[in-house]
């Protein structure tokens, strides 16, 4: 037999094996403190079966591909611990952090679900749509913070805020709109007209709670705490 001997507990092979047709063995195993090495002129493949003989699971190497059909596809570390799960209903990242190094991003074609988006320290977070339209739900509540720098949100049509049941507010000393279109009032003389060219203009003024309201062009922009306007 050349290089193969029997040796208590099974065979031992020194040197290399060609396997002609099928290899079954319960263990293969390299002498201590050498490597194994297995080659394949084609594709590689390595199956598990079931007591019935139907194939559970199945790592196929070829030539330009790696292929595996399991149930759940788990990677871990030395310890143990998890670090990428893999099922057909989701797909579970357990490193404490997850790094995309591609220049453009991370790219979602359905829905995004994270109860923290954050930026790495002294970088920016850009959340952005080139084409299409880009939207944030929650269940609760929606909170923006930045501890360090600005926030800044711009659009090219409209930009809307919208809370069903709540409020929406705006926790800040100082609130400043810029760019906001100014006209001049009509004159206290002047008879009020339904033309849509020729409306009256009016201030826009704030309650003590928060409540907004509107007031004549040349009345006094404040109201009482025990008006109707602010409940």
């Amino acid at each position: 037999m050349g290089q193969l001997r029997i040796v208590p507990g099974g065979l031992q092979l020194l040197g290399q094996a060609i396997v002609l047709d099928s290899l079954f063995a319960s263990s293969i195993k390299s002498r201590r403190g050498q490597p194994i090495s297995v080659e394949s002129s084609r594709n590689f493949t390595v199956s598990t079966r079931d007591s019935h003989g139907s194939v559970q699971s199945r790592l196929l190497l070829g030539h330009d591909r790696l292929e595996v059909n399991v149930g759940r596809l788990e990677v871990r570390d030395a310890r143990g611990s998890l670090l990428l799960g893999a099922t057909q209903d989701s797909v579970t990242v357990g490193a404490d952090n997850l790094v995309v190094t591609s220049p453009a991003g991370a790219s979602f074609h359905t829905a995004v679900q994270s109860p923290v988006v954050r930026a790495p320290p002294s970088k920016q977070l850009v959340l952005e749509s080139s084409t299409r339209s880009l939207e944030m739900h929650a269940t609760q509540a929606i909170s923006m913070q930045s501890r360090a720098g600005d926030i800044s949100a711009s659009c090219l049509t409209t930009f809307r805020l919208r809370s069903v049941a709540g409020a929406i507010r705006l926790d800040a000393p100082n609130i400043y709109m810029p760019k906001l279109k100014s006209a001049l009032p009509l004159p206290p003389s002047t008879p009020h007209t339904h033309d849509p060219h020729h409306q009256n203009i009016y201030q826009l003024c704030a309650c003590a709670n928060g409540k907004l309201f509107l007031a004549p062009p040349h009345g006094v922009c404040a109201a009482r705490e025990e008006s109707l306007i602010c409940r």
